[in-house]
Formats: structure tokens, sequence, C-alpha cells
């Protein structure tokens, strides 16, 4: 019988890792873990979900809606969905205090944008890597955003050769050294960076997105004031993978940029959540797990597959066994034999017994006084008879002086008889004690096989095979036990129906819903694309139409070449 599992809040600390193939069960058991979070009124932590796929999104909106969520909970709602182009909320990774800080933040940023191709990174690739670096690196020096980079790697770009002439001094040295190769080579350097950066440049959403310089995504802000920020990457035909990935990546390092830049002993504990995490992270966020935990952030990674985690010469595998907590559903093949290792080395008993063999004997345990009867009868029965008979005859002559003088006969006979019988009977009986040996029978072990760590390990492999859908292993932090859960039945509220039923049997769900998105994207943290368009035309404007201050390294016939009305800002 299944018992509750009470997953303590300090498990987060450690962190969490949710492993399970697609409608196993992942997105509900996230479901469990958020609701005991956010209801806590005793503590309202940041909560930052990336949400590679929409669904978790989607579900998260629906009980918020319903009366199982509090109005104090929907207050703390940031809702962010890239796909939309109605709302928009700005973003500028390049915002920093100090020339190492801001040296430290294009670094990351550069690196997450490359990261948005599985096959490229800075090591293959460096002459890509070094002009997305200079862009990025002379943006942010400029008071410019991700957005405008396009104008520094396209000649063709109305506002490149202005730009040009107003980099920051160590960058305009790399960047003439650039324009006076040959034209062909130039060409060919920045064709070969364009090309590939060209999905971003020319998204839309990452136009819109990063072409502020005021950053309203102040995660700082939001961890201070406990917000549940949800970040619905879902593509929805609008937004390309590369930008999804590129701008969970970057909001992800805003999480952590955020973390480190509070005082000693100031912490905002905060919670973040990410899909196919994979997508977004690299071995930078795997160093840095050791200081999430001091930092008060707590993650719960997710995804489906282990080789979802190896990405050209990158591979995330020991990251995710960082997390001391693992809830694992059914998986197949080679993840179903790495997760039986790790759940096999912790149960793993030498001494439990496969197969055993026993042999029947009887042995003495003692005695006992038996008392014996005995007894004897006897009859016996005898009869007899008898019958004589007996004749006599006798002749006798008298002789005187030998003269008979007379003679004389006689006879006689007798006959009798009798019979006669006897009977006898009698019976006899006795007891006496004597002591009796006692015997009982027991089985003797004849052999003993104990069961060995790949037999254990493949045991554990099948049941992971078999685990059906909603069903899991939980190992938390500090606890050597295993358990098996049950989570498809935490569907409360809206949750228990499908989205085809809401919206045949419910649609006022759905509208409820739509209503909380709109009160979301009405906060001042969101703007219109026009809004948008119409800052950066006068960003540019007013960088490239300021007074020339002019170095004294400049020549005559350098200066001669400046534009007129071009600003040169001295780095």
């Amino acid at each position: 019988r299944l018992v509750p599992v009470r997953i303590p809040k300090a498990s987060f600390d450690t962190h969490w890792h949710l492993i399970g193939g697609t409608g196993k069960g992942k997105t509900t058991a996230i479901h469990t873990m958020l609701h005991g979070l956010l209801l806590d009124p005793t503590h309202e932590p940041c909560v930052v979900i990336v949400d590679r796929m929409g669904n978790l999104s989607y579900e998260l909106l629906l009980w918020m809606a319903s009366d199982f969520c509090t109005e104090e909970v929907r207050e703390r709602l940031v809702y962010i969905q890239p796909s939309r182009e109605d709302a928009v909320i700005g973003f500028n990774p390049l915002l920093y205090d100090t020339m190492a800080h801001g040296y430290y933040k294009v670094s990351r940023a550069s690196e997450i944008i490359l990261k948005g191709w599985a096959s490229q990174n800075l090591e293959e690739m460096p002459r890509l890597g070094r002009w997305l670096f200079n862009s990025f690196w002379a943006a942010a020096q400029l008071g410019l955003t991700i957005a405008d980079c396009v104008h520094f790697l396209m000649p063709g770009s109305p506002y490149h050769e202005q730009l040009m002439q107003i980099l920051p001094a160590a960058l305009r040295y790399e960047w003439s050294d650039l324009i006076q190769t040959r034209s062909g080579e130039v060409s060919r350097i920045l064709d070969s960076s364009r090309n590939r950066l060209k999905p971003f440049f020319e998204s839309p959403v990452l136009r819109q997105m990063f072409g502020v310089t005021e950053n309203r995504l102040d995660m700082l802000r939001f961890m201070r004031e406990g917000k549940i920020v949800v970040l619905n990457l879902a593509p929805l035909n609008r937004l390309p993978e590369q930008v999804a990935d590129a701008i969970g990546g970057l909001v992800i390092n805003e999480v952590l940029t955020s973390a480190r830049s509070l005082p000693l002993g100031v912490r905002y504990p905060t919670y973040l959540y990410l899909d196919e995490f994979q997508r977004f992270v690299g071995p930078d966020v795997e160093s840095a797990i050791p200081e999430m935990r001091q930092l008060g952030v707590k993650l719960i990674l997710s995804h489906q597959s282990f080789s979802q985690l190896k990405r050209g010469d990158t591979d995330l595998t020991s990251l995710i066994f960082q997390a001391q907590s693992r809830m694992i559903f059914g998986v197949q093949g080679e993840d179903a034999d790495i997760l039986a290792h790790e759940l096999a080395s912790i149960q793993y008993d030498p001494k439990k017994i496969k197969d055993e063999w026993y042999s029947q004997r009887q042995r003495q345990v003692g005695h006992r006084i038996a008392e014996l009867g005995s007894w004897s009868t006897s009859e016996s029965d005898a009869k007899n008879w008898n019958q004589s008979y007996g004749q006599n005859w006798s002749h006798s002559d008298r002789k005187v002086m030998g003269v008979i003088r007379g003679t004389g006969d006689t006879r006689g006979g007798s006959d009798g008889h009798g019979d006669g019988g006897s009977r006898t009977s009698g019976s006899t009986s006795g007891t006496h004690q004597t002591l009796v040996p006692v015997h009982e029978d027991y089985l003797e072990l004849a052999s003993r096989v104990y069961q060995t760590f790949d037999e254990d390990l493949r045991v554990w492999a099948r049941d992971i095979r078999n685990l059906s859908r909603g069903r899991a292993i939980v190992r938390l932090v500090d606890d050597p036990k295993l358990y098996d859960v049950d989570v498809k039945r935490s569907a409360p509220g809206y949750l228990a129906f499908d989205a085809a039923t809401l919206r045949e049997e419910k649609p006022e769900v759905l509208d409820e819903v739509d209503q909380m998105i709109d009160r979301n994207f009405q906060s001042n943290l969101f703007a219109s694309p026009k809004q948008i368009e119409t800052e950066m035309q006068e960003r540019l404007h007013r960088l490239l139409h300021k007074t020339i201050v002019v170095p004294s390294n400049v020549t005559g016939e350098q200066q001669s070449s400046l534009p007129q009305e071009t600003p040169f800002i001295d780095g």
C-alpha cells in the first residue's frame, strides 16, 4: 500500500532532479511541489520557471485561476511570453556597473548566444566568438542593446560607418585592423559572423525584447519582492528555437548574477525550475552549483533523457548528479541502466539471499514420561469320560493225596463307565512408567546463494522501465530509503480536465485565464512593439548626433574623415 511522502522544504537547498519520458508525470509532480511552496503564507520566495514547451505554464495559469489559489499568489505573478508580439518585456543583459562587471556580463551573453546552435561553441568558432563579443562589448559601452549589434556586423546598415567612428578606444583598434584588411577578407569575416547570427538579429522577438536599454526584466527586484516569474518559451510558430534557448539562457544568467550582486548576508530565497534545462545551461552552471546553495538559489532540473545532456564536447551528466534529491519516472534504454546503477548502489545488500536449499532432519529435544499398561485373560474348559469292562473265569481241581476230590468253576465280570468336566477362567492387569525420547522435525540449510550487484542492477533497471504513467521512484536527501510514489491524482481544480474538455464544457475557465494574462500584460513591465521601435530609433539618433570630441592622438587627416555630426566617445 502506498503511503504519502512529504517532501521536506530543506531538500530544495541541495537541488532536485526529475527525469522521465514524455507524458510520464513530470509536470504533475512539479505542480505538487510548486503548489505547496506558493501557498505557504509564512514563506514567499521568488520562483522562476523557465518552461521550454509551454505545458507547465498553461497548467500553472489554470491552477492560479481556480479557487485552489489565493489572490495573494496571483498578485505575485509575472508572466512572460516572448512569442506574444503585442506585449514585450524589455530585457537588457548588457547593463553593468563597472568595467570588470561589464566584461563578465558581455562574455556570458556572447557564450549563451553561441550556445543557441548545438554544433557551435567558442572553441570551435573562435572568430565568431570574437566578433560577437566585440559587437556586444561595443554596444554595452555605448549604451546600446543586443538588438543594435546588427549595425556593427552589417556594413550595409545606415548606422555602420558612424558607429565605427565612435567605438571605444580598445575596440576601435581591433575594428580598424579589420577594416584595413582587404575588402574581400572583410566581407568574408563579417559574412561568416553575420550569417550565423542572422536568426537572432533578424528575429522580431529578439529585436523587440532586447531592443531597450532599461532592464524591465529586473531579476533583483523580482527576487526581493518574491515574484512568481513564469517564462513561457513555447514557439507557437513565432519564436525560433535558437532565440528561445538564448532567452532562457540569458534569464538564468540574470538570476545568478543578481544573486551574486547581493551584499554578504543578504539572501532572497529563489526557486529556479528549468524544463529541458540542457538547452539553457552549460559547464559554467555546473561549476556554480555549490555556489548556488550559498546564494539561496534552489535548482529544480527536468529533462527526458541522458542523451540530451551530451552536446558536442559538453556532457552535463555530472551536473544532474550534484542534485541530492531525485524523482525518476519511466524511462527506457540506456537511461534506465544509468539510473538503475545509482539506485542499486544505494540499496544493494551483499547479504540479500537469492536462493536456499534445505534438508529435512530430526533431532532429540528431550524426554517425556510414558505410562504403560498391560492386561491378560485366560479361560479353560475340560471334559472327561471313561468306561471300564472286566470279565474273569477261574477253574480249580481239588486233590487229596493226589486224588482229585472235586472241581470248581467260577466266572465273573464287571462293567463300569463315568464322565466328568471342569472349567476355569482368570484375568490379570498391571501398569508401569518409563522415559520416552522426544523428537522434532527441522530443516537444515544445505546451500545458500546471495544476489550479486549485477543481478540487483538488472532488477532495478526492469522496475524503472516498467514504471507506469504517474508512478515514480523518489530519493530524498539524507534519507537512505527509496519511495514508490503515485503523483497522478495531484490534479486540483481545473487541472482535472484537459484543454479540449475545458473549451467545450467550461469556456468560462479559459476566459478567466485570458483575463488574468491580460491584467499581467497591462502592468508597467511590458511595452508595445511600437514603443520599443520608437525608443530604438531615438536612442541611435541621440548617440550619433552629439558633439564630436576628438582625442589628441588623431591626426588632421584622420579628423577630416570623421562625419561632422558624429560623436566620438573616448574609451
